[in-house]
């Protein structure tokens, strides 16, 4: 894990506590939830507009597909596969 020294402005650092306080964390552990579930959501919303693949979720989120697919689906990010790629991928895993 890396250190990186930063400013937080006054209206986050409330927020920090808030969560440090709500949930019985130290407030370093406050701010790493806080900020994975920030990257969460910008990853989420980039996946949906299709400006990176399921797989590319998953690796930035360093997740397996299906636990990619199980956080999209619980923030409600319908995924952008169709019918024609399923039926596709099924027909190529018989073959091989």
């Amino acid at each position: 894990m890396s250190i990186r020294s930063i400013r937080i402005p006054d209206d986050i650092d409330r927020s920090i506590d808030y969560v440090a306080r709500s949930e019985k964390l130290e407030k370093a552990q406050s701010l790493r939830k806080l900020m994975r579930l920030g990257f969460e959501y910008y990853i989420a919303k980039s996946y949906e507009r299709g400006r990176i693949t399921l797989r590319e979720a998953a690796g930035l989120l360093n997740m397996t597909l299906s636990e990619t697919l199980d956080l999209l689906l619980e923030m409600g990010v319908k995924g952008n596969i169709r019918a024609k790629d399923v039926m596709d991928a099924m027909k190529y895993s018989i073959r091989y």
